[in-house]
């Protein structure tokens, strides 16, 4: 079975969903949009089970971009943690309390169908990415 292949590099878009699965975040979605819009190249949007949550993702996601040499640009949302945004230039993560989610449902809003990829198809991505690597 192929997998998706990016428009542009997608390191930093993986390196927030692997953040975000080892951190119990649910409905991890990653969507290409650099052929839609010059604003990013990729969203990765996660929903968090409560505010604290929200927050707590929030911090490891720039904790863990910084390691890689990666700052925030700008966030947004913070003080309430419903809906945050750290913006990364070419990676914008959109990090969601389930009801703002599902209010707002950026999946809906940024994709065509065929630049989405879910969870299954998150880990599959990575999957091939190391054995791509291997070789």
């Amino acid at each position: 079975m192929k997998t998706k292949t990016f428009s542009k590099d997608y390191t930093l878009a993986i390196k927030a969903c692997e953040i975000f699965e080892e951190n119990k975040a649910e409905g991890v979605t990653l969507i290409d949009v650099s052929y839609l819009s010059n604003i990013a190249d990729y969203f990765v949007i996660a929903t968090a089970n409560s505010n604290v949550h929200a927050k707590a993702l929030t911090e490891k996601v720039e904790e863990e971009m910084e390691k890689c040499g990666q700052r925030v640009i700008r966030r947004d949302g913070v003080g309430d943690g419903r809906w945050l945004v750290l913006d990364f230039g070419s990676l914008i993560v959109h990090i969601f309390t389930a009801d703002m989610r599902e209010f707002y449902h950026l999946e809906k809003l940024w994709s065509d169908g065929k630049n989405t990829l879910n969870s299954i198809g998150i880990k599959k991505l990575i999957e091939q990415d190391k054995l791509t690597q291997k070789e």
